[in-house]
């Protein structure tokens, strides 16, 4: 049975993947436009009063804090901007949407693939300056959704999951099980969920290809494999996951760094993304309280 059927197969009648958070895409739609006014913004957001609640945790976590505490909406709207507004938002919604219980799968702790992801997607802005790389809003959003295709899995399919990851804790590869039991893999899921949800062709591309191993791939599908390695590297990842390889060997690293003429200390610029772990953890501790 080729790919695109057997998605459709497994995400139909009752297990369709679900749509966009409605308030991330009116967000977005508004914020797209160039008049749109802070106070816009705060009208939209504010009839949702846990939301509100939400962003104000977050915004005083260790990810996101400023100098001040930031006590109002307002004040959250004018200091994160409207980007990192729009990425707080979408995170808070993909934790109530794929509201997992982990218990049922003790090795797979949702804490771990939320620090993972987060991680991917703070690493992935981090390297991109530290590289000089060009100023891409996108970048943060592949790193937080590349592996969106596993919780898809995890949501309707929990049996099945399950079989996947006592898989990979006898040492199959996480792609390989998964492909073995459901006949496709987390990014081709991903993929189609990101296409459901109207994302950029590079967010789609690099949930796609992030574990593609050629020196063919994108710039953008590149980043978001190199700040998925750093994560790992840094410890926020599933055991199985934790597993020796080479960043600078990797044919994405030198996709990234094609245009730098001077040479990077990786080992410096591994201890620098390593120092932000527990930062990640304790705003992934956050965001998962009270769901």
């Amino acid at each position: 049975m080729k790919q695109k059927e057997i998605l459709k197969n497994l995400f139909s009648g009752d297990k369709q993947l679900p749509s966009i958070p409605s308030l991330y895409s009116e967000l977005r739609k508004l914020t797209n436009d160039p008049f749109t006014s802070n106070k816009k913004i705060s009208d939209l957001i504010i009839k949702d009063v846990s939301m509100v609640t939400k962003i104000l945790r977050l915004s005083n976590s260790a990810l996101y804090a400023k100098s001040q505490e930031i006590k109002t909406l307002a004040n959250a709207i004018t200091y994160l901007g409207t980007a990192t507004l729009e990425n707080m938002i979408l995170e808070i919604s993909l934790v109530k949407m794929f509201d997992i219980n982990d218990k049922d799968i003790p090795e797979f702790d949702i804490t771990v693939f939320w620090e993972h992801s987060l991680s991917t997607a703070c690493f992935s802005k981090l390297i991109s300056k530290k590289l000089n790389l060009p100023e891409n809003e996108n970048y943060y959003l592949g790193g937080l959704l590349h592996d969106i295709g596993k919780l898809a899995i995890y949501h309707f399919y929990p049996k099945l999951f399950k079989d996947i990851v006592l898989l990979q804790l006898k040492g199959v590869k996480g792609i390989d099980a998964e492909r073995k039991i459901l006949g496709v893999d987390h990014t081709e899921i991903g993929v189609f969920l990101a296409k459901k949800w109207n994302f950029d062709k590079d967010i789609v591309e690099s949930i796609g290809l992030h574990h593609e191993n050629e020196n063919s791939i994108g710039l953008m599908p590149a980043l978001i494999r190199i700040s998925n390695m750093f994560s790992k590297a840094a410890g926020l990842c599933f055991p199985w996951d934790d597993v020796a390889f080479s960043i600078v060997d990797d044919p994405s690293w030198a996709v990234v760094t094609k245009n730098i003429k001077s040479k990077i200390d990786v080992e410096r610029l591994t201890f620098e993304i390593s120092e932000e772990a527990e930062t990640i953890k304790k705003t992934v501790k956050d965001l998962l309280s009270s769901k």
